[in-house]
């Protein structure tokens, strides 16, 4: 059975050991995961629920040292039974976290379906998340409209 996702202190960098298929792999965390993570009172050997984590690596907050597909790496996180809970102000926060990411293109419909299977529902639309060439396209409307 899988372990739960795990934080390790590695020097002063905090990083996700989460099993993956069958081997735990370590994740770097982006400043902005890591920042959640701390701010949800997250620190060394603590429990991350499954949901944040997987979250985390859908989002791109996560990611393998060597590298990875943010898609199927998620599909392949295991999750366990007994590991910690998010509650509702963990669940608002990472709402927040992925309002505020642009997701790889290629990611975001599996992400969507996470966030709709998970009670992240109940805290963001999926159809609010956007990839980053949805992003993009955002952010040259801007630019347009602020050449008129």
């Amino acid at each position: 059975m899988a372990t739960p996702p795990t934080l390790v202190l590695d020097g002063e960098v905090l990083e996700l050991d989460a099993s993956v298929g069958w081997s735990r792999r370590r994740f770097d965390l982006s400043d902005r995961a890591e920042t959640l993570l701390r701010d949800l009172g997250y620190g060394n050997a603590d429990l991350v629920p499954w949901v944040t984590a997987k979250t985390l690596v859908l989002a791109g907050g996560a990611t393998l040292p060597e590298g990875n597909d943010a898609r199927d790496t998620g599909w392949s996180i295991g999750g366990a039974d007994g590991g910690r809970e998010a509650g509702e102000a963990e669940l608002r926060a990472v709402a927040d976290y992925l309002r505020g990411v642009a997701v790889e293109d290629r990611a975001l419909e599996t992400l969507r379906e996470h966030v709709r299977k998970t009670d992240l529902a109940e805290y963001v639309d999926p159809e609010e998340l956007r990839g980053r060439a949805g992003r993009v396209g955002e952010l040259n409307d801007i630019a347009r409209g602020l050449d008129r």
